[in-house]
C-alpha cells in the first residue's frame, strides 16, 4: 500500500511542472486500459478495466468495391461515348517527320515488325572488322594535346559586362541638405 502512495505522489498532477506532463486524459472510443503498477519486493502490473483490441466494425454498405460503379451510377452511355470512339486523326498527324505513308497497315507493304523478324531484309554489304591501320586513328597517344587541336578543346570566354553606375540627382543628396 505504501508503494501506491509513493506512485500517486509522483503522479503528473502533483509534478512541479504539470503543463509539461506527458499524461493527458483522453476520450477513447475503443475502450481504455487502466493499469495499476505496484513497486517493491514483488512488482506487479495489474490491469483494471476493459481493454478492446478493435473498434466497432463498419456499417454495412450497399456500395462496395465489388460492384460496378459505372452501372451503379447509370453512366454506361457516357462510358461508351468516350471509350468506344475511334481516333479520327491519322498516325502521320502525330509523327510528321517520318517519310512515306505510315497511315497504311504494315502488313500491306511488308513493313511490319513481324515481317522484318520473319524475313530480314537483304543488304548489299556485310559488316566487317576494321583493319589495324584503320583503328590507329582511334588510338590514344601519351602526352599533351598538340597545339593545333587545343582550340577545339576550349569554350569561347564569356564577355564580362560592366555594371553601369547611375548618377544620383545632386539636389536629392542628403550631404548637400546639411550645408
Amino acid at each position: 500500500m505504501q508503494e501506491r502512495m509513493d506512485v500517486q505522489q509522483i503522479s503528473p498532477k502533483s509534478s512541479p511542472r504539470p503543463s509539461r506532463s506527458p499524461v493527458v486524459p483522453r476520450q477513447d472510443s475503443t475502450g481504455t486500459l487502466k493499469t495499476t503498477i505496484s513497486l517493491g519486493k514483488r512488482p506487479a502490473i495489474i490491469n483494471t478495466g476493459p481493454f478492446y483490441l478493435m473498434k466497432e466494425p463498419p456499417e454495412e454498405s450497399e456500395l462496395t468495391g465489388s460492384c460496378n460503379l459505372i452501372s451503379y451510377y447509370g453512366l454506361e452511355h457516357s462510358y461508351n461515348k468516350f471509350c468506344g470512339k475511334k481516333v479520327n486523326q491519322e498516325l502521320s498527324a502525330f509523327l510528321p517527320s517520318l517519310p512515306g505513308n505510315i497511315d497504311a497497315p504494315g502488313n500491306l507493304d511488308n513493313s511490319s515488325l513481324r515481317s522484318v523478324i520473319d524475313k530480314p531484309p537483304i543488304v548489299g554489304k556485310e559488316l566487317t572488322q576494321l583493319s589495324s591501320q584503320a583503328l590507329t586513328g582511334f588510338r590514344l597517344h601519351p602526352g599533351p594535346l598538340p597545339e593545333q587541336y587545343r582550340l577545339f578543346n576550349h569554350a569561347p570566354p564569356k564577355k564580362k559586362h560592366k555594371h553601369k553606375k547611375h548618377k544620383k540627382d545632386s539636389k536629392d543628396s542628403p550631404l548637400l541638405e546639411n550645408i
